[in-house]
């Protein structure tokens, strides 16, 4: 119910006829989880225990570049079907949702944080620099067309699917062990321990957060003159023409920046004090 209760409170603003429609927002995240967790809890029963050390990293992304073709492949042929049963696409999770919590049943079954953490640091600075690598790649997808760089010429279906598994496995080690040596150390600093306690509900409420922070963005441009129009709940400025037209980049860039830092102030403090309600605090 929270995000179409965000959606109306986005529609009160911009001036939008109220319609109450179910999405389930970024709570899919959660449904499915318990979908997976369910389907484990009954395989669990019969399945066996298998023993198995953590693979090095590096055959990690090896296994992880089969998982391309899949994500390519359901990408070109699943059509109109990509997000039934409510699953945020198909092709994210046959090639990484339901392999990635297959491994990680996997990995907390025979401890494979602790070789997460004990990486040797030329493993570590490999796995950074391949997911700069990813990082530039995809800004070079995008740039072409929004800079744009008449050089680079990159096929957007190609570019935008196949490295997608293996840099999500390069990422997500490369994220545990940054945070096992930069944000848990033992003891944790208190700092620490109420973000980590507050992650769940951050992440539910972020999309109220990140609408109040695009208020104030909008409230800050009308107060310097920009005249600003709605089309739904998207917004624009009016042209000399007097027709919607983009914001300038200047304005484009310094909203992004100004909404990335008020939605993060926002949402962290929200959410700490938010999961200390009742039935919050038993539900994060």
């Amino acid at each position: 119910a929270f995000r179409p209760l965000v959606t109306l409170f986005e529609q009160a603003y911009a001036g939008a006829p109220l319609t109450y429609e179910y999405d389930p927002g970024v709570c899919w995240f959660l449904l499915w989880l318990l979908n997976f967790s369910i389907a484990y809890a009954v395989v669990a029963q019969f399945a066996p225990k298998v023993k198995v050390g953590m693979p090095h990293p590096f055959v990690l992304l090896v296994i992880g570049m089969p998982l391309c073709g899949i994500f390519y492949a359901i990408s070109k042929a699943i059509g109109p079907w990509n997000h039934l049963g409510g699953m945020n696409m198909w092709n994210y999770g046959a090639s990484m949702y339901i392999p990635f919590f297959a491994a990680g049943v996997l990995g907390g079954r025979n401890d494979w944080l602790k070789s997460v953490e004990e990486m040797k640091t030329w493993v570590v600075w490999t796995l950074r620099v391949i997911v700069v690598g990813f990082w530039v790649v995809y800004f070079l997808l995008i740039a072409q067309y929004t800079i744009p760089i008449p050089s680079v010429h990159m096929d957007p279906i190609l570019g935008g699917t196949l490295p997608n598994p293996p840099y999500a496995v390069a990422m997500t080690l490369a994220i545990m062990q940054l945070f096992h040596q930069y944000f848990n150390a033992t003891p944790q600093s208190q700092f620490m321990r109420n973000a980590g306690a507050s992650a769940y509900i951050v992440y539910v409420i972020q999309g109220l957060a990140l609408g109040i922070s695009g208020i104030i963005f909008v409230e800050i441009l009308k107060a310097a003159g920009v005249p600003i129009v709605f089309e739904g709940t998207l917004f624009f400025a009016v042209g000399p023409d007097g027709k919607p037209t983009a914001l300038s980049n200047g304005w484009i860039w310094g909203g992004w920046a100004l909404v990335f830092v008020l939605t993060q102030l926002i949402v962290w403090p929200l959410g700490f004090f938010a999961r200390k309600l009742p039935i919050l605090n038993k539900m994060f």
